[in-house]
Order: C-alpha cells, then sequence, then structure tokens
C-alpha cells in the first residue's frame, strides 16, 4: 500500500505466563520524507493478560488519539491483542527508534524499529522548457539533488538508446551539452536521476527548442519617411527570430533621455504619432529582442512643414532711387519662392531678382529697382511653395514723386449758363498744394477781382468753378510737394453749336427704309458733335403742318430710318449736335421709297448667344414694319456627333414677333436654327445659327421648402398685425386673451366679498363703527385677505 511502510510482525513464542514476548530485536526502516509509517505489535499469549505500550523517538509513551484531538504520531489497538503506532507524515524531526515494550518476571522487553528518514531525490535548476540557439554550442540543464550522490541518464523521446559522450554530446553535472545545435536538435529530452542506495528515481522530460537569434527584415514608416506636419504616422518594425523576438523604440538623440518629449506611443511593433510634430524629426532605433540575442536597426524621419513667409515688408522709395523688396521664407522641403506685380508689366530692364539659400531650409527672394520710378508703385505678392503647400502674401511699394500731369495744356469750352469745372487732376505722392494763375488779357477790373477770389479760395485739389461766361481766358494750375513741382495750362473758350450740314448720301434704300451717310462739319467752334437729329415726312404732308416726324442718332449708331410707306416721296433734313446744343437744319433732301417686295433677311440679336445660356430664348431683330413681314417660318434641328439629324427636324410657323421660346428643347443639346421672314410677295434668304441649350438650373429651395416659408411669413405677419391691434385698440386674440385672464381675476376676489368689506362706500363703513367710541368692529387687509377684530388675536 503506497504511502505506508509495513515491516514484517516478528512472533515471539513466549514460555512463560503473562508475557506477550521474551526477547528484544531492531529492526532499520529507510523511508522517505512525506510518507507515512505503520506498525503493529501483537500479543500471542493473552492468557494472563496483555500488557503492551508504545515509546517514541524521545522514549516518551504514545498515546491513542483522544476523541476531537489530532497528532501526527499516536497509537491505537485494533483488537484485544494488537497494539499498533501510526505517523502520518514522515520527516527528518519524527526519526528515531520506535519501541514496542513489554514486562516480564521484573525484565523489560521491546520491539525496537528505528525510523530513518530520508528526502527524495529531486530536480534543481530544471525548466521543463528550454531553448538554445542555432549554429551554437548549447547546454540543457538538467541538476538533481538527494541524500546520496545521484546517477543520472539521458534520453531523446523516440529514441531508445541512452545518450553518452561522443562527437554530438556530452554529460555533465550541470546538464547535456549539445555542439553544434541545428534544428534537428529540436524535441523532448527525458533526464533521469536515480539513488542507487535507496533505489529511488526521478524523470523529468524537458521540451528543448531551437531558439535563432532575432533578425530585423524591415523598419519602415507609413505614409513614408517625410511625413507632413500635423499628420499622423507610424513607424513600423518587422524582425524575425525564434521565440519571436520583443520590440522596443527610442530616438536617438544628443539630450539626455530625461530630458527628451517623447511625443509617440508604442503598439505592439510600431509607434504611433497621433499627430507628428516639427520636433519629432530625428532618427528612431528599433531594438528587437529574445532569448536568444538583440537586433537594431535605425530610420531616419523629416517631418515636412509648409512654408512660412517670415519676412514681406512694406517699402517706402524716392522716384529715382535705389530701392528692394525682400521676401524670405522657411519650410521643409525648401519653399520655392516668387514675387509678382499685381499691375500692368513690363519690360523695364532696371528690375533685377535674386535668390539665396542661408540653410537648408530657408530661401530669401530680393528684388531689386536700380531706379524706381512711379510705375513699379503698387501690390506685390510674395508666393512661397513646397511639396507641402503654398502661402501666399502681399506688400506696398510706396513711390514718393513729385506731382505729375497726363497732359500740360487743355482746352475747355463753355458757354451762357452753363458752370465749368476747371480740373487740375494730376498725381503726386505725397499729396501736392493746388496754386491757381490766371493769364488773360483785356478784362474788367471787376472780372479780375472775381478770377483771384475763386483762384483764392481754390488753393487745394477741388477744381476751380467757373460761372461767369465773361472769365474766358488761360489758366495756370501748379502742383507742388516736398519733391517737386508742375505746371498745367487751362484754355478756357467760349463753345458755339455745330454749323449746318452739307454732305448727306443715302447708302441703302427698300420699301420701308433708308439709310443715310452723313458727314459733320469740318470744323466747329465748340464742343466735339455728339449726334445727329434729323425731320422728315412724306412730301404731300410737309407743306400742310408743322408737325413732322423726327429721328435722332448717336454719332457712332447706323443712319437708318424705318417703317416708311413703300413707294412713297420724303423730304427731310438734317442738324448736328453737341453739348452746347442742336445746329441749324440743313438742306432739305428728297427720296422715293421702293415699291413693297420681300421681307429683308432676318438679323440675329447682338447678345443671341448670351440670352440663349441665360434667359433660353431665340431673339432677333424686329422687322422695319409690319408691313414688311406676315411671319416667320423656324426650322430647328438637334446636331449630334457634329451631324445635323434632318429626320429629327421640326419646323414652326411664327407670329410677328422678336422671340422664341427654348424650354421644349432637349438641355446639354446643341440644335441648327433656320430663320425665314415671310410676306405675300415671298420669303426672305434664310438666316442660320448653331447654339447649345444649357440645362436647367436645380431650384436650391423645394416646392415644399417655398410653401413651409410662404406659410410662416403669413403667420408672421398675422401675429404683427395682431400685436398692433392690441397696441392700437386693445382689440385681437392677444387682447382678449390678456383682459378676460384680468377680468376673471377680478371677479373671483369680489365673489369671495361676501360682507362687501372691498367696496369703497362710506356709509357701508359707518355701520360697521360703535357709534359710542368710533372703534371699528371689524377691519379688513386688502393685501392679506384678513378680517381682525376687536377680540382676535390675529
Amino acid at each position: 500500500m503506497d504511502g505506508y511502510a509495513w515491516v514484517t510482525i516478528i512472533e515471539i513464542f513466549l514460555t512463560e505466563g503473562n508475557a506477550c514476548f521474551t526477547s528484544s530485536q531492531v529492526e532499520i526502516n529507510k523511508i522517505k520524507t512525506g510518507s507515512s509509517f505503520y506498525q503493529e505489535c501483537r500479543c500471542d499469549d493473552p492468557s494472563s493478560g496483555v500488557n503492551l505500550i508504545w515509546l517514541d523517538a524521545n522514549n516518551k509513551t504514545i498515546l491513542p488519539l483522544r476523541p476531537g484531538t489530532k497528532s501526527n504520531v499516536y497509537s491505537e489497538w485494533l483488537d484485544k491483542h494488537t497494539y499498533s503506532v501510526y505517523i502520518s507524515n514522515i520527516s527528518k524531526s519524527t526519526s528515531g527508534a520506535y519501541k514496542c515494550v513489554t514486562k516480564h518476571s521484573g525484565q523489560t522487553y521491546m520491539l525496537t524499529y528505528n525510523v530513518e528518514a530520508y528526502d527524495p531525490p529531486y530536480f534543481v535548476n530544471t525548466k521543463e522548457n528550454q531553448y538554445v540557439i542555432s549554429g551554437k554550442d548549447g547546454i540543457i540543464t538538467c541538476e538533481a539533488r538527494g541524500e546520496n550522490d545521484l546517477l543520472i541518464k539521458w534520453h531523446k523521446e523516440g529514441e531508445e538508446l541512452e545518450i553518452t559522450d561522443d562527437e554530438k554530446y556530452k554529460v555533465t553535472p550541470e546538464g547535456l551539452i549539445i555542439k553544434e545545435i541545428t534544428k534537428e536538435d529540436e524535441g523532448v529530452y527525458k533526464c533521469s536521476a536515480s539513488d542507487l542506495d535507496t533505489g529511488e528515481g526521478i524523470d523529468r522530460d524537458i521540451k528543448v527548442e531551437v531558439i535563432a537569434t532575432p533578425s530585423i527584415k524591415e523598419l519602415v514608416a507609413f505614409p513614408n519617411t517625410t511625413p507632413t506636419l500635423g499628420e499622423s504616422f507610424y513607424i513600423e518594425c518587422l524582425a524575425s527570430g525564434v521565440p519571436h523576438p520583443e520590440y522596443t523604440f527610442r530616438k536617438i538623440s544628443d539630450m539626455d533621455l530625461a530630458e527628451t518629449n517623447i511625443t509617440w506611443q508604442q503598439v505592439g511593433n510600431r509607434i504611433v504619432f497621433d499627430i507628428i510634430q516639427e520636433e519629432d524629426s530625428g532618427t528612431y532605433e528599433c531594438i528587437a529582442t529574445n532569448r536568444a540575442g538583440i537586433s537594431t536597426k535605425n530610420i531616419s524621419i523629416e517631418v515636412f512643414l509648409p512654408p512660412i513667409i517670415t519676412e514681406f515688408d512694406n517699402v517706402t522709395a524716392v522716384e529715382g532711387s535705389t530701392t528692394q523688396i525682400v521676401c524670405k521664407a522657411t519650410g521643409i522641403p525648401t519653399p520655392q519662392i516668387s514675387v509678382t506685380f499685381l499691375g500692368e508689366e513690363s519690360e523695364d530692364q532696371s528690375i533685377v531678382w535674386d535668390k539665396k539659400n542661408p540653410n537648408v531650409n530657408e530661401t530669401e527672394f530680393y528684388l531689386s529697382f536700380l531706379r524706381v520710378n512711379r510705375t513699379h508703385e503698387g501690390t506685390y505678392q510674395c508666393n512661397a511653395t513646397n511639396e507641402v503647400g503654398s502661402i501666399m502674401e502681399e506688400m506696398q511699394l510706396f513711390v514718393l514723386y513729385p506731382p505729375h500731369f497726363n497732359t500740360s495744356y487743355e482746352k475747355v469750352w463753355a458757354w451762357k449758363d452753363k458752370s465749368i469745372n476747371l480740373s487740375c487732376e494730376h498725381q503726386s505722392n505725397p499729396k501736392a498744394v493746388i496754386t491757381w494763375r490766371y493769364q488773360g488779357n483785356e478784362i474788367l477790373a471787376t472780372d479780375l477781382l472775381e478770377i483771384n477770389r475763386l483762384m483764392a479760395d481754390k488753393m487745394h485739389s477741388n477744381p476751380l468753378i467757373i460761372k461767369n461766361k465773361t472769365l474766358y481766358g488761360i489758366y495756370e494750375c501748379t502742383a507742388r510737394n516736398e519733391f517737386g513741382e508742375a505746371k498745367k495750362i487751362i484754355h478756357l473758350q467760349e463753345g458755339f453749336t455745330p454749323p449746318a450740314i452739307n454732305n448727306v448720301t443715302i447708302t441703302k434704300i427698300t420699301s420701308s427704309s433708308v439709310t443715310f451717310s452723313i458727314e459733320g462739319p469740318n470744323e466747329v467752334n465748340g464742343p466735339d458733335v455728339i449726334g445727329y437729329r434729323s425731320e422728315y415726312d412724306e412730301i404731300d404732308n410737309y407743306n400742310i403742318t408743322n408737325i413732322h416726324l423726327n429721328r435722332t442718332w448717336a454719332k457712332d449708331r447706323s443712319f437708318k430710318l424705318d417703317r416708311l410707306k413703300p413707294n412713297t416721296s420724303y423730304v427731310i433734313k438734317f442738324a448736328a449736335i453737341n453739348d452746347v446744343g442742336n445746329g441749324p437744319w440743313s438742306n432739305i433732301f428728297n427720296f422715293v421709297t421702293l415699291d413693297r417686295s420681300v421681307p429683308n433677311e432676318p438679323d440675329w440679336d447682338e447678345n443671341v448667344e448670351q440670352l440663349v445660356a441665360s434667359d433660353r430664348v431665340l431673339k432677333w431683330k424686329p422687322a422695319d414694319s409690319s408691313d414688311t413681314v406676315e411671319f416667320y417660318t423656324l426650322k430647328y434641328c438637334p446636331i449630334y456627333d457634329g451631324l445635323i439629324a434632318k429626320s429629327l427636324c421640326e419646323e414652326e410657323q411664327i407670329e410677328p414677333t422678336d422671340e422664341f421660346q427654348l424650354n421644349k428643347m432637349d438641355a446639354n443639346t446643341t440644335y441648327y436654327f433656320e430663320l425665314v421672314a415671310q410676306n405675300a410677295l415671298g420669303n426672305s434668304s434664310a438666316v442660320r445659327i448653331t447654339v447649345t441649350i444649357p440645362a436647367e438650373e436645380e431650384p436650391t429651395l423645394s416646392s415644399g421648402a417655398i410653401a413651409g416659408i410662404a406659410i410662416l411669413v403669413i403667420f408672421l405677419c398675422l401675429v404683427l398685425l395682431d400685436f398692433l391691434l392690441l397696441i392700437w385698440r386693445r382689440q385681437g386674440i392677444i387682447a382678449s386673451c390678456c383682459y378676460k385672464k384680468t377680468n376673471k381675476r377680478e371677479v373671483s376676489i369680489n365673489s369671495r366679498d361676501k360682507k362687501g368689506l372691498l367696496k369703497e362706500n362710506p356709509e357701508n363703513i359707518d355701520k360697521l363703527k360703535r357709534p359710542s367710541n368710533g372703534h371699528k368692529e371689524y377691519e379688513y387687509n386688502k393685501t392679506t385677505g384678513a378680517i381682525t377684530g376687536k377680540h382676535s388675536s390675529v
């Protein structure tokens, strides 16, 4: 039975009475610690009574267990003749001689059992999972200890032969040495330790795994090694090794590790930057570690920074001097700089530029003016660009220069009842002071005083206003600032209307219209001609009445009369117009319109394509008169792949008008249009055009939203109207609600006044007074509603 040490019971045959045995005997028992020991002592001659006791190693009587007690060593009676001892847990402290004692004829006899506890073999520094490095010599550690020297043996799983010293293996007290380890050496090894004295033996299976030193295969940055400031970014380290290596990262820096600000967090084999900063640039080291060793690899990161313009200041320079505009910018990679003038381009050879790079991340742009002038004044833009982005800033170049007039002489016309402004407009920086002089001759002293008074009042840039037409002559305006002065002569002359027109020819005539060519007067003693007017009528009516038709044209328009009667004689006269007024009439000209004919070719409106794009309408110029065109025929065909789809052409007859709606046309489609004017005499030649119908713009608001807004507006208007009625007449819904609540509240208070104490009636108050002393019998507090009597304690 495992856990118990059983010894053979020696039976003693006693020849004398009342003794169980009459001889002594010694027996040695070696028992491993942690086991139990059990021994019986039997009385074979109980005739005169059983006389047995057990003594422990200290010769103390071993007593049986009493109820409710525990003991490691105790005795017990199995029956009337058998007395046993039991040690539940053998240890070094319980080792010794245990005796079963009996007495006979004054002699003591004992059976002695020496219990010797020994420690069983056990392993130290022997792990069940061990690792050896491929390509090197390694040792499988197996150390065993015990009471005596132990015999160590090795076996590999699946092999019956014992491992002994040879070229591959060497057995040592510390373990099994394996030379030049390969993957085939991996497996389960059995280490056996045996104590030859006690026969105890122990085994341990050791799983041996061949491991490899780490090797970093890849160290990469995502998205790349040049992240942009503010982006999310990570570095990933991929390494091989058995067992799989653990990763650590560090930034290689000259700074003390305690001073380094770690802006990243490690997640497995990555370090992650949520928002990468400029200071995150640098070299990072990945360290892969396992039981076999360590491997490192570095990667350099450069954080790209968008360009920043560090200098681009306003500049003020004097005309003719040398000046310079400087734009400086920083960024990673190095930004490219360009400076642009927001004005008219020029081929000025006196402007030169240069670029410098004082360091790897900075660019400087120098725009030099060898001889600055006023045309260089204005706004300049500096644009700095790199792979990350671009930035633009503006500056002003202010050029200081003396006054300048675009023209030094100007002729100005004036006439009766017209005030004239003599302008002294000029350019200068800084602002110039204006003075006026009058150089006219043969004027009255009073007029000269008036001129001097006017000029004295105009010592600045405001125009000189001349109201008296007699103040004609030559005026001199002088503009002066700290850098110089300039003068302008203004010749004020009296202006007259244009002379008569005598050179008029007819260039085109039809049944309903006539076009003239008018050559204006050669010389005009006054403002230029701005237009022409005419007066015309049928020759039969001209001498009957003084009321005739008239027409006025601007100077640059076609001089055409339309809506005339066919085959009719007309008379006409012309006059030129300028700012002074209408010139005299010319001689009378006669012309006769042609007989009625087919309509003229229609003319498209000058803005026909813009109207199609904006208003979806095709427009042409109206006919000269309603008699010339009775209707139009419009033919239209879609165009696909550059070809007119003749099979899809449609034709419509249109009443006299000057437009055609395109709403039924397909959007984003090009159409060919052909327009012909017709009357009773025939057709005009066709006029053609090709236009593209634009897509309809989707409304920004749905119909439901528009309806909702309309309802809301109506509701607000009604509320506003009701509020106005409340203020003005105390009427309306709001008024009825407010005043109804007030009335209800008043009725409720009065209804509780059962005795009429709230009424302001002197007679009722007098009835509550005692006639003898005038003391009130009751008092009613209108605020609190309490009634206080003479005997009340309230």
